[in-house]
């Protein structure tokens, strides 16, 4: 082995020469990182700001859904459904009333919070929840058949699908009294 001083002085030169490629090479790592951090605080201030003001925004677009809600609820039941009602005693145009009935329990979807309802209506055809409609006004199983041009047998069948659906088959309940309570009020008869 040579240690003479020539040898050991290259060898310390080679490793100081080493040790100062890595200092330099971890200050360069340290101040890529330090900018790196800088960056990712400035995003995370930057999201911080965007979230708060996606907030306000979703608040805003809540309270002018409910506003738009309300107005529309207010416009069906205070313009729309008072007219229909009108329509709907207007002996001139009783060929129409089904339809008119089944218009005026889909306005009424639109605007009633009672789940029940809700339930109710999807669980009946179209055909089944102007029938319903029908039953729900008072009208007779030949009245219904005389409006609908169908068979007093249809008409039957119908009622006895809607009370199938409703879970009200074999009860004491009136069909045309709970289908008052569903579709007009918020009670469940059932209760």
């Amino acid at each position: 082995m040579d240690s003479s001083p020539n040898t050991l002085k290259q060898k310390l030169g080679k490793k100081e020469t080493e040790l100062k490629t890595v200092s330099d090479t971890l200050l360069h790592h340290k101040q890529e990182l330090a900018k790196t951090k800088s960056e990712l605080g400035s995003l995370n201030r930057e999201l911080i700001q965007t979230n708060q003001a996606m907030c306000v925004l979703a608040k805003k677009i809540d309270t002018q859904k409910a506003e738009l809600e309300e107005r529309v609820n207010t416009t069906i039941t205070t313009k729309i459904m008072p007219i229909i009602k009108d329509i709907q005693t207007e002996p001139k145009i009783k060929k129409f009333w089904p339809e008119i009935n089944l218009m005026a329990e889909h306005l009424n979807s639109m605007v009633t919070k009672n789940n029940l309802y809700y339930k109710t209506i999807s669980l009946l055809t179209e055909t089944e929840i102007k029938i319903a409609a029908m039953v729900k006004n008072g009208m007779s199983s030949k009245e219904i058949m005389d409006l609908m041009n169908i068979s007093l047998e249809t008409v039957k069948t119908h009622r006895k699908h809607i009370r199938r659906k409703l879970n009200i088959h074999n009860t004491k309940y009136k069909l045309s009294s709970y289908l008052l309570s569903v579709l007009e009020n918020d009670e469940n008869p059932m209760a």
